[in-house]
């Protein structure tokens, strides 16, 4: 399986998981109480899942450009530790 493949893959299932979050949306506006707060915790569960798969479907599409070999390989000692 080559990386595009792989992307595309990466897109169908964000294709699904946004179906999923739109058809869980409704439902969990019109409960109340704990079992709202219950959805709502499965909702931030699917929009991470999401984010994570469009990000990972991201970096793959662009996996040898000059961009995304900078974005991957960066520097991260200053995140760390601070500026030095």
């Amino acid at each position: 399986m080559t990386l595009t493949q792989m992307a595309q893959t990466y897109r169908q299932d964000e294709e699904t998981l946004t179906r999923q979050i739109d058809r869980f949306l409704p439902y969990a506006k019109s409960l109340s109480g704990e079992k709202r707060h219950e959805a709502y915790r499965r909702l931030a569960c699917l929009y991470e899942m999401r984010r994570d798969v469009r990000m990972t479907a991201g970096l793959l599409e662009t996996y040898y450009t000059d961009c995304a070999k900078r974005r991957v390989y960066r520097d991260n000692r200053q995140f760390f530790y601070g500026k030095n």
